[in-house]
């Protein structure tokens, strides 16, 4: 029975005219989603079927049919840190908790039928916000499974939202979305920031927000450019400036600032500098142009001029210019407020990394001490938020410091981190 109705979803996808890459892309999804649901190990989630239905050609009923003697599949599990000591775990493909202390109550979901009211939706709204600020304080492990929760709450609670909070309530799913794929890209979980990405992004399609649809395009960079693919991570970023740049969507300027900051570090990734120092001279100009007031509350750190700095300093960095690299991210990590302790282990990895691309051993002897130093701090700054990306930059910038191992700096810096 399950693989007869698979074969009329394969038949129902290629009449609507589709390969299964061009279905991936217009639901924003990896081509082995659409693969593992024709194979029958995982369905759509939730979100997915009324768009799915609609490009298929087909009512929402029937194509549920095709998956109705399924049992829920896990379309993604992780063992995420939980503030508990018994740890659960998440089923997305319902947007239901199964584990042990489980935010989401009993076995009947009542909350589910609850239907959605303002002053509900005003606290969300807030736990989104105060997510936010543990991640930049504490780092994404500290926050990732309840962020994670979180987003499972809303997906859960769609149906029971009524029209009038439903532009509301669409707006946070995106933006917990796109915190959620923050999270899991600092994680170093990559496909699964893929699946918050593409939640973000229909999202910002149906809530018709392209400031979010373009920044969300952004993100997705950042996957490209943590693996140093800066072809890949171009591309991703043409389309979100085909639609910032657009003048009748009116794109916040901070978002289309931070898009080409990005772009810079893709182009410097591809090695075309040139393109990337043009980048980045429109980011500085626009980022001129940002009026605080107007900027998404989801954006609202790009704001700060300590924040463009340490931006600006890192894409100097990848663009080879250590000199003027340094002045900026020394400036930066001045600026930068204590608490923001993930930014500040970020900044100062691309601080010594510049200090050390300014190294000349016969007139600055000085300069290797300085980068073991700030190295140190930014690892000590990473354990405490336990970030695996920022930890492992680090080790990546040790064999650089091997021609100093005599110095009593770089000695230290090798005994902590090893």
């Amino acid at each position: 029975m399950v693989a007869q109705r698979r074969r009329k979803l394969v038949a129902a996808r290629k009449a609507a005219g589709y390969t299964q890459e061009a279905l991936a892309e217009a639901l924003h999804v990896d081509r082995s989603t659409v693969l593992r649901w024709e194979a029958g190990e995982h369905v759509p989630w939730p979100y997915l079927w009324p768009k799915l239905a609609r490009l298929l050609g087909v009512s929402k009923e029937r194509l549920q049919k095709l998956f109705a003697d399924e049992e829920p599949p896990l379309l993604w599990q992780a063992d995420l840190p939980q503030p508990n000591t018994q740890q659960p775990t998440w089923n997305f493909s319902a947007g239901l908790n199964y584990g042990t202390n489980a935010i989401i109550g009993s076995s009947e979901h009542s909350h589910a039928r609850v239907p959605m009211r303002a002053e509900l939706l005003t606290q969300y709204e807030s736990l989104t916000d105060n997510y936010r600020q543990i991640d930049y304080q504490a780092g994404a492990r500290a926050v990732y499974g309840d962020t994670v929760a979180h987003l499972n709450r809303l997906l859960a609670a769609a149906d029971q939202v009524p029209s009038k909070l439903y532009g509301r309530y669409i707006a946070l799913l995106g933006d917990t979305a796109q915190l959620a794929a923050w999270l899991a890209i600092d994680s170093q979980d990559y496909p699964t920031a893929r699946h918050f990405c593409s939640v973000a992004l229909s999202s910002a399609e149906e809530g018709e927000d392209p400031t979010l649809h373009a920044y969300v395009l952004g993100v997705m960079s950042y996957i490209h450019l943590h693996a140093k693919r800066g072809n890949e991570a171009v591309r991703l970023l043409d389309g979100a400036l085909r639609i910032a740049n657009s003048p009748r969507l009116g794109v916040n300027p901070a978002v289309r600032s931070w898009l080409y900051e990005a772009m810079a570090e893709a182009y410097a990734f591809a090695d075309n500098p040139r393109a990337g120092a043009k980048a980045l001279a429109q980011a500085e100009q626009l980022f001129d142009t940002v009026q605080p007031d107007t900027v998404p509350h989801w954006f609202g750190f790009f704001n700060a001029q300590e924040h463009a700095a340490r931006l600006k300093g890192r894409c100097l960095m990848r663009l080879g210019d250590g000199q003027a690299a340094v002045v900026t991210l020394q400036s930066a990590c001045e600026l930068l407020p204590e608490q923001y302790v993930r930014e500040r282990s970020g900044t100062l990895i691309d601080l010594a990394t510049a200090q050390m691309m300014e190294t000349n051993r016969a007139t600055n002897p000085s300069e290797p001490e300085a980068a073991a130093d700030t190295l140190q701090e930014a690892w000590q700054l990473a354990l405490l938020t336990e970030s695996g990306r920022n930890q492992r930059r680090v080790r990546e910038l040790l064999p650089a410091f091997k021609p100093y191992a005599h110095l009593e700096s770089v000695q230290a810096l090798t005994h902590s981190v090893h």
